[in-house]
């Protein structure tokens, strides 16, 4: 039987590496790091839709910072001053220094409002492909659900450095067809964060809503809101009825400085902070001046002058040019402060004077330090992720008939992030994991069979002497091997390559070449190197070199027996034909010619015979023969018909050697014209030329000799053959010679299932099947198997007649006598 592919071991290769090749999971680790874990799970054909999980774990430092924000924000205000982004939400704050349920509720909220795009007015996150659109708690509806969604967050207080984690899920889709994906995403970093950003802008009209100053967020003091030369109105500090400000005049205008405009600017929660604004104005000379101060908790008494281009009050401008300055308060992060304008003039004339507007504050809170990432991407649908670009990460992407499923863990520093990448695509023909799978389920196929058609070849074209020791080139078929599990590995893990440390990806493209390319350079190669040993000459004779004389029937070393191919094990009697060809004895006794050099094969074997009586159906004579004859193929010696005849529709299993006995039994059931079909593996000319078959249908049986019924194909093709039998009004006998080697070019379940079919087709015509296996072609489970589907099981194998097994009667009993 022609071996396999080894695809299971191609398959456990493929999963060793597989292993190898996934990304080690981002863990935690030690020192101050911010740990993302983030899994999505999406399914569809034109878009895909579903979620995900996301998981914030924190540790050392920014623990503590992000508790430090928490209690600042939320437990010691009762409401989101303004100028945050959620200001104006109550926080549940008791300004107890710990956090308790009302206050994470509140956070966490936030933070679900922040990834749902609160400020892109609730539109979601947009994160490479995929848009997040909703996010909540991963235990959600219930009492305890902060809890079980969070680790070291209720009850902690501000200096707290146990580990923290917070769990969330979300909902989203699939929103462009081809998109870059930055890993790792900064998008869950920066909304844990971007909950405590503080941004305030001026009303450009100077018109705040009440109860807020028009000047907001200044009180306007000496100052007055006033138009400036461009229409527009500004903050001034000047006398309104000669438009110019007075001699020795000292104006100020504060910022957050009382219970309503804010008793501070909080910037406690910010990462960095600039104050920004557009001036113009002229002065009668260097003694009138415009400064901008600040000022710091707890007593807000000692001002500093803000530096401006290295001075420490703003230059006038031209007449009706507008200057936009910022100022850099990065200095001032984590405290409370204050700010204000002040206007000073000396007594040596007077002039226009400073005017501003659009005052503005921006205090980001991001998170900048070491992030260890962690994404999973599991994808159900006709996608396809290209263009991998990793160079500081682990990555590991494998396709399945299914879709796709991405692994990407990294560990690094966002202050100097510099991201990886890869490209998603909803379908794209070249790198659509579904044709892939097709593409490398064929170039396996091909590799294997090619190179095992053309070994089946090589052998066939030998002598016959020669076929058993033709060997195969075992380098070229390995490598075939190897070339498969190659094909199955990268084909589920296409960055299989970086786990060797090479960036490489095996795109597409990459894939279709490499599949065409082995499979046809290993079929043309394993043809090639055939043909050349062809041309070489015969294989030199395997084993032993057997002399003419050599005929034996002593014991000798394992070998495999030249007629059924199994092994004659060590020191048991065999059959060495002159041309060096070895048999099982019982092989050879059933044998009239050796297969290799046709010379006729003669076992003497002698043995003290036992005599058994029977009496003639016909005639009733009582005679005597020796055991182990069959009484159905010995003629009656008074009136030469069968001592027994074959039962009419009875179905019989005989394993012997030498088809000679069957048809012999033919004769039976074929008289009066009675029609006979033949199945068998051999030449039918052969056949009706040995034993005279005459103008009995015989058809062969193979896979590979021309114009043979395929025994994979028997149903129905088999089935055909059968007609003369079905067009039969009663009776005609079915012979199939050889069923063992039916088998192994098939299988046994063909074979079964075609014997069944024809038990049903002639249990009317009551025709006789008759079927002959080879002793030793089938093992014993499976000749158990067959004897199953017949009636009675005969067993003429060449073996001591005394150990012969009968597991049928096949005579009766009654009439035997020793």
């Amino acid at each position: 039987m022609r071996s396999r592919p080894p695809v299971a071991l191609a398959f456990l290769a493929a999963a060793v590496l597989l292993t190898c090749a996934l990304p080690r999971a981002a863990g935690q680790g030690p020192g101050d790091v911010l740990a993302v874990s983030v899994d999505y799970e999406l399914f569809g054909v034109s878009q895909l839709a579903g979620g995900g999980h996301v998981t914030w774990a924190l540790a050392g430092e920014p623990a503590r910072e992000i508790r430090a924000k928490i209690v600042g924000l939320y437990d010691e205000y009762v409401q989101i001053p303004r100028g945050f982004l959620f200001s104006g939400a109550p926080t549940s704050g008791n300004a107890d220094g710990q956090i308790d349920a009302g206050e994470g509720l509140a956070f966490t909220g936030h933070l679900e409002n922040e990834l749902e795009g609160v400020a892109r007015n609730f539109t979601g996150t947009r994160i490479g492909y995929f848009l997040l659109d909703r996010a909540d708690l991963y235990e959600q509806g219930s009492a305890g659900a902060l809890a079980r969604s969070t680790t070291g967050l209720l009850g902690t207080r501000a200096n707290a450095t146990e580990d923290l984690s917070i769990r969330f899920v979300f909902s989203g889709s699939t929103v462009a067809s081809d998109s870059p994906l930055a890993l790792p995403t900064r998008a869950y970093a920066d909304a844990l964060y971007e909950v405590f950003s503080f941004r305030d802008r001026q009303s450009p009209s100077l018109s705040a809503t009440y109860p807020y100053p028009a000047a907001w967020p200044f009180a306007e003091g000496a100052w007055r809101i006033a138009l400036a030369d461009d229409g527009r109105p500004a903050l001034w500090a000047g006398n309104g009825s000669t438009g110019q400000y007075d001699n020795s005049m000292l104006a100020r205008m504060t910022a957050y400085d009382d219970a309503l405009l804010g008793p501070a600017l909080d910037l406690r929660f910010a990462s960095a902070a600039w104050a920004s604004f557009s001036y113009t104005g002229q002065v009668a000379g260097p003694g009138d001046s415009l400064a901008f101060e600040v000022s710091t908790a707890p007593n807000f008494t000692a001002w500093s002058r803000l530096e401006y281009a290295g001075q420490p009050t703003l230059p006038p401008t031209p007449v009706g040019v507008w200057s936009n300055v910022s100022f850099d308060l990065s200095a001032y992060a984590g405290q409370k402060i204050r700010l204000r304008f002040t206007f000073q003039s000396d007594a040596l004339g007077q002039g226009r004077g400073f005017f501003v507007r659009d005052f503005a504050i921006d205090a980001p809170s991001s998170y900048e330090g070491i992030v260890a990432a962690s994404e999973a991407h599991y994808l159900v649908g006709p996608i396809s992720f290209t263009e991998v670009s990793v160079s500081t990460g682990s990555v590991a992407l494998l396709r399945t008939p299914g879709g796709e499923v991405l692994f990407y863990s990294a560990t690094r520093d966002l202050a100097a992030l510099t991201p990886d990448t890869i490209r998603f695509r909803s379908f794209e023909p070249l790198e659509n994991p579904q044709a892939l799978f097709a593409v490398m389920t064929a170039s396996a196929y091909m590799i294997s069979r090619s190179q095992e058609v053309a070994f089946d070849r090589y052998r066939a074209a030998q002598a016959m002497a020669f076929r058993q020791a033709a060997p195969k080139a075992r380098w070229l078929h390995a490598a075939g091997k190897a070339a498969i599990v190659a094909l199955i590995l990268l084909y589920f893990v296409p960055t299989a390559l970086y786990v060797l440390r090479v960036p490489f990806f095996v795109s597409g493209p990459v894939y279709l070449g490499l599949a065409v390319g082995l499979a046809a350079g290993l079929a043309l190669g394993t043809r090639a190197c055939y043909e050349r040993r062809q041309r070489e000459g015969p294989p030199p004779a395997s084993g032993e070199t057997r002399g003419a004389s050599r005929s034996s029937l002593a014991p000798r070393d394992a070998d495999e027996c030249a007629h059924c191919r199994r092994g004659v094990p060590a020191l048991e009697r065999g059959y060495i034909c002159d041309c060096g060809l070895l048999y099982h004895l019982h092989c050879a006794q059933g044998r009239t010619h050796c297969e290799g050099c046709q010379r006729p094969i003669t076992v003497e074997i002698v043995r003290k015979q036992r005599l058994l009586t029977a009496r003639c159906v016909t005639c009733g004579e009582e005679q005597t023969f020796p055991l182990g004859e069959d009484p159905r193929t010995l003629p009656c010696r008074s009136c030469g018909a069968p001592l027994r005849h074959l039962e009419a529709g009875r179905w019989y299993l005989v394993l012997a050697s030498n088809p000679a006995i069957l048809f012999d039994w033919l004769r039976d059931p074929t008289q009066e014209g009675k029609p006979a079909v033949c199945l068998t593996t051999a030449a039918p000319e052969r056949l009706r030329l040995e034993f005279g078959l005459g103008g009995m249908e015989v058809f062969r049986v193979s896979a590979s000799a021309p114009r043979a019924i395929d025994p994979r194909r028997l149903d129905p093709l088999g089935l055909k053959a059968l007609q003369p039998l079905l067009r039969s009004e009663k009776g005609g006998a079915l012979l199939c010679d050889a069923l063992d080697e039916m088998i192994a070019e098939a299988s046994m379940g063909d074979i079964l299932r075609f014997l069944r079919r024809a038990r049903e087709a002639l249990a009317a015509q009551r025709v006789t099947v008759i079927v002959r296996v080879n002793p030793g072609g089938l093992a014993p489970a499976e000749i158990e198997r067959l004897a199953g589907e017949f009636d009675e099981t005969l067993d003429f194998a060449a073996r001591p007649i005394d150990s012969l097994p009968r597991t049928g009667p096949s005579w009766p009993e009654a009439m035997l006598h020793s």
